[in-house]
């Protein structure tokens, strides 16, 4: 899928959040109920929803920027949007501080409300942890009504469990919004530059000591880069909005290029 990112398409995302957002928990570990699961009609639909939205090839793609912290945590999401600019289908990709294994969150949107989400996390740590797999479907109002959960010791032998039935669980959207729209921890706020021959990035981020920072790739140095390049050192913290587009480069590498800045 090719990753395009900008400003633009975020700020409207802004107005889907009241709709696409519901408050939920984190992540936690619940006992499992000895309960039998057996596809309901409910579940069917809801299945079948999610692969006609994965089939879709008209939806227009998009990305935010990838974010690191020095704790080794990441965090980048995609999205998919409807025609009415919707949207359909939205993933959290992340790491945890300490975690080498990728994590995430899935959902799927109907009618602007959350229908479906799919969790993949990892519980424990290297020696009695397991990976698990968190499915829950909502009904029209985008209450959970069906979660399920299989659990593995290898991410790749989930597939051969069998799905049991879990106390009911709502997996908040809020975080994925807040990366999309560059806010709370993924603001965007200007860092400095790194100067890496023969590319100058920007870094852009969290204003803490130890927060979230994502790079771009200077291609031009229009008046906005030039200031801040003057005044670097007392620009620091100021907010600044970014439009970008991410690029493969070699051995599967990426980049994500700088398109336009402005100071907020």
């Amino acid at each position: 899928m090719q990753k395009v990112g900008s400003s633009y398409f975020v700020i409207i995302l802004v107005l889907m959040t009241v709709m696409g957002c519901q408050t939920g928990t984190e992540h936690t570990s619940s006992d499992l109920e000895t309960v039998t699961y057996t596809q309901s009609d409910s579940d069917l639909a809801h299945k079948a929803y999610a692969l006609e939205v994965d089939a879709d090839t008209s939806l227009q793609e998009g990305n935010s920027l990838y974010y690191s912290r020095e704790d080794g945590a990441t965090m980048e999401v995609f999205i998919s949007v409807n025609d009415k600019n919707e949207p359909v289908k939205i993933r959290e990709s992340y790491s945890d501080s300490g975690s080498i294994s990728l994590c995430s969150n899935t959902f799927y949107f109907k009618n602007g409300k959350k229908y479906i989400s799919k969790e993949l996390f990892e519980e424990g740590d290297g020696i009695t942890g397991n990976f698990t797999e968190r499915i829950s479907y909502y009904d029209e109002e985008a209450l959970p009504i069906q979660t399920l959960e299989r659990k593995a010791e290898y991410e790749d032998k989930l597939e051969h469990e069998d799905y049991v039935v879990s106390a009911k669980h709502d997996c908040s959207t809020e975080r994925a919004f807040r990366v999309l729209n560059q806010e709370g921890e993924f603001a965007t706020t200007f860092q400095g530059f790194i100067q890496e021959e023969p590319y100058l990035y920007l870094i852009v981020g969290e204003d803490e000591k130890i927060g979230f920072t994502s790079s771009l790739v200077v291609q031009y140095e229009d008046q906005t880069i030039q200031n801040l390049k003057a005044y670097e050192k007392e620009m620091i913290g100021k907010g600044i909005q970014v439009e970008f587009e991410t690029l493969s480069g070699s051995q599967g590498y990426e980049y994500q290029i700088l398109l336009s800045t402005r100071l907020r």
